[in-house]
């Protein structure tokens, strides 16, 4: 017979081994159970949201549990990451942010996290930026405008500072030999805009659908575009640190691998099974659609956070960080 003291500490134990939880892999078998939030830094509406939503329906089905878009704007996607930092990584808090923005939001905005505070799962779009000036600019190529700039003070147009247009663009200034004033227009319409009404002299942002009236002097990706097939890559260009920009998931440190393999396959499968819609909706957003491993994400990140680094800190010695 179990003394009083004996049955205490049973019953702790059973106790310790609740809180414990079950293991990962029973968790993730499980998996889910209730909804999911998926948290985006910025509101209704922009690449982020349609990002989201162009899988969500499908990935809804698979794994069987509504996901609830949750919008958490401001400070470039600090207050987002940081919400999504603090939360249970129990795979119900999902981040959706570009490997651009979240590389910026730690660097340039001094963030409360860093990159190890988050899992990569998937890249879900491709969103490539375009050089574009006016069709009436003499600027025919893009090595026109970098000699032109060397002897003039151009001015280029960015959705933000410390944007990948921004820090591209200081970059490529650096190799060639110039000095370009950036202007911060609040997004891409506007920077593209702001090239019509010739107030600047190009502007370097993710299409916004009037690229018709810009002329695109090149793209910023690995290999060339399918709806600019004639425009060359800043790789083809000469200029190898391509700094491509991914619509991703993230999950917070400390979700059972079992669970971000789960989310990731369904995510894969979603696009395996609807390619077809997804894609000709992704390209109607001026994105593409790419589901690529939590390895192949994490190397996209590292790598993006190496060249914003470097760059960052350049800018900032120089005093150009406006």
């Amino acid at each position: 017979m179990k003394t009083r003291k004996g049955w205490t500490v049973v019953i702790v134990g059973i106790v310790i081994s609740l809180l414990i939880g079950v293991s990962p892999a029973l968790a993730a078998a499980g998996y889910p159970t209730r909804a999911i939030d998926v948290v985006i830094p910025f509101g209704p509406g922009g690449g982020t949201d349609l990002t989201v939503r162009l899988f969500k329906d499908h990935v809804e089905k698979l794994l069987g549990q509504p996901m609830v878009i949750i919008y958490k704007p401001g400070a470039g996607g600090v207050i987002a990451g940081a919400y999504v930092k603090d939360s249970t990584p129990d795979g119900y808090t999902l981040f959706v942010i570009s490997n651009t923005s979240l590389v910026s939001s730690i660097l340039a905005r001094k963030a409360d996290f860093t990159l190890d505070d988050f899992i990569p799962i998937c890249t879900l779009t491709l969103s490539p930026t375009i050089f574009a000036v006016n069709k009436d600019s003499p600027y025919k190529t893009f090595k026109d405008f970098t000699e032109a700039a060397r002897t003039k003070k151009m001015k280029y147009a960015t959705t933000s500072p410390f944007s990948t247009g921004h820090v591209i663009i200081e970059a490529i200034g650096r190799k060639e030999g110039f000095e370009a004033l950036q202007v911060p227009s609040g997004g891409g319409a506007k920077a593209a805009t702001a090239v019509l009404g010739g107030h600047v002299d190009a502007s370097f942002v993710s299409p916004v659908g009037i690229e018709s009236q810009l002329r695109i002097l090149a793209v910023n990706m690995a290999d060339r575009w399918e709806a600019y097939p004639d425009v060359p890559t800043l790789k083809e260009l000469g200029y190898p640190n391509v700094l491509e920009t991914y619509f991703s998931v993230f999950a917070p440190k400390g979700t059972p691998k079992e669970i971000i393999d789960k989310i990731y396959g369904a995510y894969k499968k979603a696009f395996e099974e609807n390619k077809e819609e997804i894609t000709k909706i992704s390209k109607n957003t001026h994105q593409i659609a790419r589901v690529l491993s939590p390895a192949e994400l994490r190397k996209i990140t590292r790598e993006s956070h190496v060249f914003f680094k470097d760059m960052l800190s350049k800018i900032k010695a120089s005093g150009k960080a406006n």
